[in-house]
């Protein structure tokens, strides 16, 4: 069985209670369906018919319309265009003078990541000039001790990046004896015994603060060598 196709016009309407899409119907007001249906298609076919029109005029034209002559030959273009393309194309490599050093910190404003800025202290503060500054330059230290050798090294058109102050371990660690800073929201060791005390006097309080080791984990280990140690000798007293 096949559809029939019933063309709109002022003899064949859209059947009443047809509640398909009309074009144009939203912008028709106080009129019959069967009017204002008519109305909407013949419009419709009528702007479609236009723009096919003009189309058509369109390939005609860029049909008919003889070709510029070329300028210069097509060789001597494309060789302009490569040239061009190994000059300023993003994966080229340019001259060291252009390079960026790995201390080097972004631009302001730039908010990707930069490495060693969550796991560390680098950036409470500080601006976030010299937060990037530190948090690079530690994270070069940590490649160089990593992959040593000659491609560590820093090139000669790089710029000289004031190294950062390495004289105490205490520097990157997160529960210090000075204890933390404040509004520091994060977890506190043995936080809930402390009752009546300051912020500042339970942070510097706490056994995860009050020592000078190099980790928590260190001060551990330290502590319970030198209980192993006086066990032995009162075992031997």
């Amino acid at each position: 069985m096949k559809a029939s196709l019933c063309q709109v016009d002022e003899y064949h309407p859209l059947i009443p209670g047809y509640t398909g899409y009309i074009p144009l119907r939203f912008y028709r007001i106080g009129t019959s369906f069967g009017n204002d249906s008519v109305w909407c298609v013949n419009t419709f076919r009528d702007v479609i018919r236009r723009k096919n029109d003009q189309k058509d005029e369109l390939r005609t034209i860029a049909a008919t319309t003889p070709q510029l002559p070329p300028i210069c030959p097509n060789e001597e273009m494309i060789g302009v265009l490569d040239d061009y393309n190994y000059k300023h194309h993003p994966y080229m490599l340019g001259p060291v003078e252009t390079k960026r050093s790995l201390t080097e910190p972004p631009i302001p404003g730039w908010t990707g990541f930069v490495p060693r800025s969550k796991v560390t202290e680098f950036g409470h503060g500080v601006r976030y000039h010299v937060m990037a500054e530190n948090c690079y330059q530690d994270f070069k230290d940590m490649l160089e001790r990593v992959h040593p050798g000659p491609a560590s090294k820093e090139s000669k058109g790089e710029f000289h990046v004031s190294k950062i102050r390495r004289d105490s371990h205490r520097f990157q660690r997160c529960y210090r004896p000075e204890g933390m800073l404040p509004k520091y929201t994060g977890h506190i060791p043995h936080e809930r015994s402390g009752i009546g005390k300051t912020f500042g006097s339970v942070c510097r309080s706490c056994s995860a603060c009050s020592h000078d080791d190099k980790s928590y984990g260190a001060y551990l280990a330290k502590k319970r060598k030198d209980e192993t140690v006086q066990e032995q000798l009162k075992k031997e007293q």
